[in-house]
């Protein structure tokens, strides 16, 4: 069971890591609002709960960049019960040359990966600390702690939803509500295939799956951490991007940034 009751909103929810979430909070008895803009398999989810006998799902198709949305979450929230768990999943990523790539696109990936961040946090943060618990958890990246060259808007999103987190779990200490900042390197979802659609890629070795970045990422939580990175590899590729020096930082990720991700090359053109 866990440790902070409540409904558990995930944002995301229709696949990916948001789907391992929402499936595993559900399996261990926490109701889940599951939000996603593909209602069709936020539905499939729900069901998936229902024949198991697991708490339930509750989809909720929506765009969490759209007017409004945050304040919808909210209220649909405490229809439900009131919130325990706020879980900021939802994001994308556009691999390619800044320059090549599609301003709107640029624009869309900031309110994406920031803004709806931000609106959440400040919808659903005060009816946790009313509550005296919760927990907030917000997906980063392990590119958070490193410009990447190649992908340069994704990267500094998740740095800004690193550094976000950090400061919002300092000014709640004491609330009973905490933040974690997720940070895995690459991960097996369909975040690769609609960032760089039609670019060869390789599963690395070093992968992990969505199942097991989710179960890292509620154990966390649970424990109260700030920062969160699984794994031995990208815990000291982090400790290396705050120990060198920035200059050496930025020639080592322009050199094996996107190789890290599996691919071989700059996908030029990816972003349109």
């Amino acid at each position: 069971m866990t440790t902070t009751s409540g409904l558990a909103i995930v944002t995301g929810a229709s696949s990916g890591i948001g789907a391992a979430l929402a499936r595993q909070f559900s399996a261990r008895g926490q109701p889940v609002l599951a939000i996603g803009r593909r209602a069709h398999r936020l539905e499939e989810l729900s069901a998936e709960a229902r024949a198991a006998g697991h708490a339930p799902i509750h989809p909720f198709g929506l765009d969490v960049t759209a007017e409004g949305a945050a304040q919808r979450v909210r209220d649909r929230a405490r229809a439900l019960g009131g919130p325990g768990w706020l879980v900021n999943n939802a994001g994308a990523t556009r691999l390619g040359p800044f320059l090549e790539g599609d301003p709107a696109a640029h624009a869309m990936l900031v309110r994406l990966n920031c803004e709806s961040v931000v609106a959440l946090c400040a919808a659903i943060l005060p009816d946790l600390v009313a509550r005296g618990a919760g927990r907030v958890l917000n997906v980063a990246s392990l590119a958070a702690f490193q410009p990447t060259p190649g992908h340069t808007v994704y990267g500094a999103t998740k740095a800004f939803v690193l550094s976000f987190s950090e400061g919002l779990a300092t000014e709640l200490d004491g609330s009973g509500v905490t933040v974690t900042a997720l940070c895995p390197g690459p991960v097996t979802t369909e975040i690769f295939d609609v960032g760089a659609p039609g670019v060869s890629r390789r599963k690395t070795r070093f992968e992990l799956s969505a199942e097991d970045c989710a179960a890292y990422a509620i154990a966390a939580a649970e424990r109260g951490d700030v920062v969160a990175v699984p794994t031995a590899l990208s815990k000291a590729t982090a400790q290396l991007s705050r120990v060198l020096p920035r200059a050496a930082i930025r020639r080592l990720s322009a050199r094996i940034g996107l190789s890290f991700l599996g691919y071989g090359a700059t996908p030029r053109g990816a972003q349109r």
